[in-house]
């Protein structure tokens, strides 16, 4: 699952939920049902990143530290 949010333009706030389960087999159920619950039965991992993303404008920062700079 991966949740984005771009709150200014360049600027993301992502939220990224990963579900692994431990074991690998090549034979399949063709049951339905069955093949559902040894899937839900097996040991799982998980895992939750955050990620911010934040565009940093220069040219508005420098001019803004030039107007703190001769206001002062």
């Amino acid at each position: 699952m991966v949740y984005t949010w771009q709150f200014a333009q360049g600027s993301f706030f992502n939220i990224v939920w990963k579900d692994i389960a431990e074991s690998f087999n090549r034979e399949f159920e063709k049951n339905y049902i069955k093949n559902f619950s040894e899937t839900i039965t097996r040991p799982q991992f998980s895992s939750i990143s955050v990620r911010v993303i934040y565009f940093l404008d220069y040219l508005t920062t420098k001019n803004k530290l030039k107007k703190k700079k001769y206001n002062a």
